[in-house]
């Protein structure tokens, strides 16, 4: 049975004091944010491709018992001190909450926030309420739980980024990072077509015994001299970074999953690294955690 829990607490809470009633809509698919162009001339719209998603919403259904955390029945005034236990659990302003959805063995989590929620609807003989609140994912993606480590080569096109196989969207956040010797080295995604590089003449060169790791989603890049995945510490390069392809303007390396030809079950995402002066200790390194419509 598919099961929520809210920054660790069960929406079905195992004493019973709520549930989430049956039929509770799950993870719709986000829509494209519309962008609409047309010419005068021209019948029909301009096409438009590589739109990003918007934030998707859904509803949760509650049903709220009289049931105490023991088990026990506890009427009315149960009711209502479980109707607040549940408020005060979805009613968090300050920060995101984290929201794990759970099927089996699949596992996935988001940054949610409530934006709006029904009047109760009480039952006062029965000792039951009925809650229905709107949950939305700023984010729009679903994550898995934990980070993964790829390692693939400097210097070799279409590589499988095994560790993000599955995905159905783009990973925005990854950690990259390539280990020298390395010259002018150039990270691509093959399927959206964007690329960032270390091409700037005079700081284009990764020395053995140097890295250079690159925040996908802070657009930041760093040469440092210890085996690190942190950026602090070392000789910044984010103003040298040479960056290109869709939406570049305002964002680094989205890795995109692409379809196997045919196959709905095979997704991939594979990228390509080039440098000059290679040797074997030249690594290209990716630390992501996969990500869902």
């Amino acid at each position: 049975m598919p099961s929520y829990t809210l920054d660790g607490v069960p929406l079905d809470h195992p004493a019973g004091c709520w549930k989430l009633k049956r039929g509770t809509q799950r993870r719709p698919l986000p829509g494209a944010r519309a962008v609409r162009v047309s010419v005068t001339g021209r019948a029909g719209e301009l096409p438009i491709v590589g739109l990003d998603h918007e934030a998707t919403s859904f509803s949760l259904t509650f049903a709220v018992t009289g049931a105490t955390p023991s088990g026990a029945d506890g009427g009315y005034a149960q009711m209502e001190t479980n109707l607040e236990a549940l408020t005060a659990l979805l009613g968090v302003r300050n920060r995101l909450m984290s929201l794990r959805y759970e099927a089996g063995p699949i596992a996935r989590i988001a940054d949610v926030t409530i934006t709006a929620a029904s009047e109760p609807e009480i039952w006062v003989g029965a000792a039951r309420a009925r809650l229905t609140v709107v949950v939305e994912v700023p984010g729009v993606y679903w994550r898995d739980e934990t980070l993964s480590t790829w390692s693939g080569s400097a210097n070799t096109v279409d590589q499988v980024v095994t560790t993000l196989a599955g995905s159905t969207a783009p990973i925005t956040d990854a950690l990259i990072r390539v280990t020298g010797p390395a010259t002018n080295p150039t990270i691509r995604d093959v399927a959206s077509g964007g690329t960032v590089a270390l091409t700037t003449f005079g700081a284009n060169t990764i020395s053995a015994g140097q890295w250079l790791v690159v925040d996908a989603q802070a657009m930041r890049a760093a040469l440092v001299t210890t085996d690190t995945w942190e950026l602090t510490g070392g000789t910044d390069r984010t103003g040298v970074m040479v960056v290109s392809g869709p939406g570049s303007a305002n964002r680094w390396l989205h890795l995109t999953p692409a379809m196997a030809v045919g196959d709905p079950f095979s997704r991939a995402v594979v990228v390509s690294c080039t440098a000059t002066s290679t040797t074997s200790a030249s690594r290209l390194e990716i630390r992501a955690r996969r990500s869902y419509l």
